[in-house]
């Protein structure tokens, strides 16, 4: 949304319902949303609603300008802002929530996105600004208020009249007692709204082998009182604190000279196991900013690369433009650096596809060898029913007790092949890295898109119908706007004859899923 200046995280917004100018056109973000539909991505906007900032014009027509110079804050008439803040964490002009315009506003900018722009989903900045009764009070703002609770609510319902599985999540790293109504509001609807989960502290003291403050029970909701399901958007990782790795790299215990946390390739495989004791965890997670491929630069990193942090100083770099070295550096081709990537990419294979971990689950932490279980023995005898995680995040190898759910052979979910079993009472676990086990070993991989046989369509041009080269569950058509025209499902072979008869002369995205959420994609020419 168009905020003030060219270069900025974008919190600073001054016209709520125009793209920002620097970033493009309107049409070219329509067209990156589509595309992002036509892959299965959602796409979610970060919206700050507690707060404008000068050139917004509800401001600027009710507005203090005693020195005449065209600047200043609201008015005491202004019927959208407040004169004086009414919480303790504002920046810019305060919005006033109980303000019937404000809150018509807000709505028609939740319009806006939804139905113009078919965004899927908000997080919402901020939202213990949403009060009128905190003027001055850090102790009155972090405490529960009816206010915001009931207008945060209205926003939300607003949302889903607009779209029933519209995502919503609010920001308020505040009291529970709040959080846990909004989490469970409608949630026997399958709605609810997902609260913001940031864990950074405890999971920084983990990855830098630090046994202390690393209790990161936090990541799911069990931790939350009362709330109903996993409605915790759980972070190890964010734009508002300092990025793990280059914690790692200053601060890591350097007590083991043979696994020095503050050396760059060991820090970096300490990565992995971040990932395993976090993105398993039921309940929806965010991974910040290619920290899969261990991203070291501080969030202090200026332009030029010099670190300039904010101890003293009111001239940080927080929000400069940051060095791009994933690119620069080809970080996929390194191998310390691909390892994480890789075995995050199987862990969230493991976390979309296997059925266990839409379960139940316990977590053991406190210390630097968590354990997370998982389970759901309602699931066929076949399918996992259980799953262990265990790390050692210590400096030394450490010798841990499996204390398996059940006996019988156990599966490392990390080997695709399922060949990599064990079953002991302990485990001898090298420091910094993990383990995962299951019941029985996952199927995954006997049923993917293979690489080595490309999505093929036939005939292609194509006058009525064809078949592809793959078996699959779903087929869909787009036409060129992105808009799906016509769809297929079922369990279908490569044998079968997809009709498209009915469609006029164009070119098409055709896009496959098989059983397991694999896509592909490619194009055919309608004749």
């Amino acid at each position: 949304m168009e905020y003030e200046g060219n270069e900025s995280w974008g919190y600073n917004t001054s016209f709520h319902m125009a793209l920002d100018k620097y970033y493009g056109t309107e049409n070219k973000f329509k067209e990156f949303v589509d595309l992002c539909h036509q892959n299965g991505i959602a796409v979610i906007l970060d919206i700050a609603l507690n707060h404008a900032f000068g050139r917004n014009p509800m401001q600027r027509m009710w507005m203090n300008d005693p020195d005449g110079d065209g600047w200043g804050g609201p008015s005491s008439d202004n019927p959208y802002f407040n004169e004086v803040p009414k919480h303790s964490y504002n920046v810019g002009s305060d919005f006033n929530h109980q303000s019937a315009l404000t809150q018509e506003y807000t709505r028609r900018v939740v319009k806006h996105w939804i139905e113009e722009f078919k965004i899927d989903g908000f997080r919402w900045d901020l939202t213990k600004g949403f009060t009128q009764n905190c003027e001055n009070n850090e102790g009155c703002t972090n405490s529960y208020q009816q206010d915001r609770v009931d207008i945060l609510k209205v926003y939300a319902d607003y949302s889903w009249s607009l779209d029933d599985t519209h995502f919503v999540i609010f920001e308020h790293l505040g009291s529970e007692n709040e959080e846990k109504e909004w989490a469970n509001y409608r949630y026997n609807e399958g709605k609810g709204v997902m609260m913001w989960g940031k864990m950074t502290d405890p999971y920084n003291q983990l990855t830098m082998g630090f046994n202390s403050n690393n209790n990161i029970n936090g990541i799911g909701h069990k931790s939350r009182s009362q709330f109903l399901g996993p409605r915790v958007m759980g972070y190890p990782e964010s734009h508002d604190e300092e990025r793990l790795m280059y914690k790692n790299l200053t601060f890591g215990n350097q007590s083991n000279g043979s696994h020095n946390v503050r050396d760059l390739n060991t820090a970096l495989s300490r990565m992995s196991a971040l990932g395993a004791v976090s993105i398993t965890v039921p309940g929806p997670k965010m991974l910040w900013h290619f920290a899969p491929l261990g991203m070291d630069n501080s969030i202090y990193t200026c332009t030029n690369g010099t670190v300039n942090d904010e101890s003293g100083t009111d001239g940080n770099c927080k929000l400069d433009t940051k060095p791009q070295p994933q690119w620069t550096e080809n970080w996929l081709g390194d191998a310390n650096r691909r390892q994480i990537y890789d075995d995050w990419a199987r862990l969230i294979d493991l976390k979309i596809n296997e059925p266990v971990f839409e379960g139940d689950y316990a977590m053991t932490s406190g210390n630097l060898t968590p354990r997370i279980d998982i389970f759901d023995t309602s699931l066929p005898s076949g399918q996992i029913q259980n799953v262990v995680i265990l790390a050692n995040f210590d400096v030394v190898s450490r010798i841990i007790n499996t204390s398996f759910p059940t006996g019988g052979t156990w599966y490392d979910l990390m080997d695709e092949t399922g060949n990599t079993t064990y079953n002991g009472a302990t485990i001898n676990i090298p420091a910094g890295q993990f383990r995962i086990f299951g019941n029985q070993p996952s199927t995954l991989s006997s049923e993917s898109f293979t690489s080595n046989e490309a999505f093929s369509i036939y005939p292609n041009p194509v006058n009525t119908s064809f078949k592809t080269n793959k078996a699959l569950e779903r087929l869909q058509i787009f036409d060129i706007t992105g808009k799906l025209v016509k769809s297929f499902s079922g369990e279908f072979t490569k044998n079968d004859t997809y009709d498209i008869s009915d469609l006029t002369p164009s070119l098409y995205l055709v896009k496959i899923e098989n059983k397991n959420g694999q896509t592909l994609t490619s194009k055919i020419l309608k004749l």
